[in-house]
């Protein structure tokens, strides 16, 4: 899901041919140029558009001039100092914030960020710079957060807060998990956090809500089978009947009819078939694409695959167009509470580990 850091893992032979990256000074090629040029120009667009409904943080990013930047320097690493010094000069009231993105994503690059002396600043731009600020201290609308009793209950409660990470102790794969986490999280950065974010911009929330229940509805399947074979036959006449409406009355789950009617949505998944079996975690696994999971519920995974109908009427290519469709609406349904962790985390993976098991505790015992 989630982790940002990490674009040093696709730059790790470049970190070693590289070492002396600050002295060796080259022309940007003019394609860069326009590209960074082009995502400055979105990104304070899309931030004008946005208005005084988004956060602070949000205020002194440009999303779009980070995945440009980013993008430039994986594709382009002996280009770093070059890159830098032009998102700078194009979009110097984000370079504090951009630098900090990139020392994230590309540590060993960080001496090489250039210095604020030798970063041309127009006038006009600095005077814009003076204004965001002024106007973000005004607008300030966050909520406090910083209690987790005053945080949704599907935000995470933080290892440093005394959150509960039930899978520190069955990690003995962290090295390699780290690898497929920090990967993860660089495709999440690249592409499906703009996307996600992208989808919120142009899509209006009513509709944003009524695609998250017709994925809901799709996933019907997989949950009525899991209740039947819990024995949990209530919950199957519930999901079927569901399902039924839903699929009908509801128009292809977009409304859902059902709930109005007294039956509540819940969840199942061979995962959870398997807990209720008596089967034990097992190691905490880190999959590449599908992200932090368990042993046990990795196997649980694959044979959802198997227990969804999508899997047999659709061709491959539909297939993975509407699970990557599902994958953009279900990230943009915790941009907030990925941003918050991001921001207050010491350890980014020890923080979607307790949060990645808060979640599973809560989906296998309601607690």
């Amino acid at each position: 899901m989630v982790g940002r850091y990490i674009a040093a893992i696709i730059t790790l032979t470049s970190l070693c041919l590289f070492p002396a990256l600050g002295v060796l000074a080259q022309s940007l090629p003019p394609h860069l140029i326009k590209s960074i040029a082009e995502a400055a120009e979105q990104g304070r667009s899309h931030e004008a558009a946005l208005g005084d409904v988004i956060d602070e943080r949000r205020r002194t990013a440009n999303r779009q001039l980070e995945t440009a930047v980013v993008a430039a320097i994986s594709q382009n690493p002996n280009l770093f100092v070059e890159i830098m010094r032009e998102a700078h000069n194009q979009a110097p009231e984000y370079r504090i914030r951009l630098n900090a993105t990139v020392e994230e994503m590309f540590p060993g690059f960080a001496g090489a960020i250039p210095a604020p002396s030798e970063i041309r600043m127009p006038r006009q731009a600095a005077q814009e710079n003076i204004n965001r600020r002024v106007i973000a201290a005004r607008t300030q609308t966050i909520p406090n957060l910083a209690s987790p009793e005053e945080r949704p209950n599907d935000w995470p409660v933080l290892p440093k807060e005394g959150g509960i990470d039930g899978y520190a102790d069955i990690d003995p794969l962290e090295g390699l998990n780290k690898v497929f986490f920090y990967a993860n999280g660089a495709l999440d950065f690249l592409i499906f956090e703009p996307l996600a974010q992208t989808y919120r911009y142009v899509t209006p929330e009513v509709a944003r809500e009524a695609l998250g229940r017709a994925f809901d509805n799709l996933s019907s399947p997989i949950i009525f089978a899991n209740d039947l074979l819990q024995l949990r036959f209530q919950g199957a006449a519930t999901t079927f009947s569901r399902f039924a409406i839903n699929s009908t009355v509801g128009v292809l789950g977009f409304f859902d009819v059902a709930a109005d009617l007294g039956l509540e949505r819940h969840e199942a998944d061979f995962g959870q078939t398997l807990y209720v079996m008596g089967v034990g975690d097992g190691i905490y696994m880190v999959l590449p694409f599908f992200g932090p999971t368990t042993a046990r519920d990795a196997l649980g995974m694959g044979i959802d695959g198997f227990l969804d109908p999508r899997s047999w009427f659709l061709n491959t290519a539909t297939r993975f167009a509407l699970y990557a469709g599902e994958g953009v609406v279900r990230r943009e349904q915790v941009i907030e509470a990925v941003d918050f962790m991001l921001k207050h985390t010491d350890s980014t993976y020890a923080a979607v580990r307790a949060w990645t098991y808060q979640q599973r505790q809560f989906e296998l015992t309601g607690n």
